[in-house]
């Protein structure tokens, strides 16, 4: 169950023009298609394709890359900008697709939109193909419980579609209640800034503030090591890249 489909879809339906340019290249550097064993001949599908970016590191990799989205703005965007995706508006808790017929089965920083991430990847595993795999980018939270709740706090104020950031064990227990193994894993840490993470371009200027006020009284209490830097803040993004096959 998602937190509210309908507010995944206001939310991205208004900001899918500045969401495409903010998060291009977003994923370049991981890898992503070495770490995933993408084959020449398989299909790739990510769920929760968005505006297509993700999507995009498999061009040239893959025979084929389907995306799923609850949001027309988003992929009217991805089709715009990446025309040899197969795109289709869709929940990804009921896919249109048949048991076991996808190789790579893809989901890239929307986990945290989803309160129970279960049956989401039990949906995932079944339309994985037998020797398939899964596999999961999101963006990770401390082992911290009190830090796990102003991060929570803050992403729920800078996106009300926000569910849940969490910990890597939790995404261990996830993975492995949703009948999937890890294959493998990596953890990825880099900077970022205030003025890009709440693009004025993407985020109302009313909402941008109110998270500016929260960074300044409860920043260092998030986990993301928030420091000013003159009239902007610099933070630190953590992510994990989880590499699954069917357990059993």
């Amino acid at each position: 169950m998602t937190g509210d489909p309908s507010l995944i879809q206001e939310e991205f339906e208004r900001a899918a023009q500045g969401f495409a340019a903010r998060t291009k290249g977003r994923f370049d550097a991981m890898g992503v298609p070495e770490f995933s064993r993408v084959e020449p001949h398989e299909t790739v599908l990510e769920v929760g394709a968005g505006t297509g970016n993700f999507l995009s590191l498999f061009e040239a990799r893959a025979a084929r890359l389907l995306g799923l989205d609850l949001t027309h703005g988003m992929l009217k965007e991805a089709r715009k900008k990446h025309p040899s995706q197969e795109l289709v508006v869709a929940d990804g808790l009921r896919m249109p697709l048949r048991n076991r017929s996808i190789d790579l089965v893809t989901s890239a920083q929307a986990l945290h939109h989803i309160f129970e991430p279960v049956p989401f990847l039990q949906e995932m595993r079944r339309v994985c193909t037998q020797g398939g795999r899964v596999l999961i980018v999101d963006q990770l939270a401390t082992e911290s419980y009190e830090q796990i709740a102003f991060m929570n706090e803050v992403e729920a104020l800078r996106d009300p579609s926000h569910a849940m950031s969490r910990p890597r064990s939790a995404f261990l227990a996830i993975v492995m209640a949703a009948g999937l193994e890890i294959i493998d894993e990596r953890l990825f840490e880099d900077q970022s800034r205030f003025s890009k993470w709440m693009w004025p371009g993407e985020f109302p200027e009313e909402r941008i503030e109110k998270v500016r006020q929260f960074v300044v009284k409860f920043g260092r209490e998030t986990g993301m090591d928030f420091e000013p830097d003159g009239d902007d803040w610099i933070f630190t993004r953590r992510r994990i890249m989880l590499l699954a096959q069917r357990a059993g």
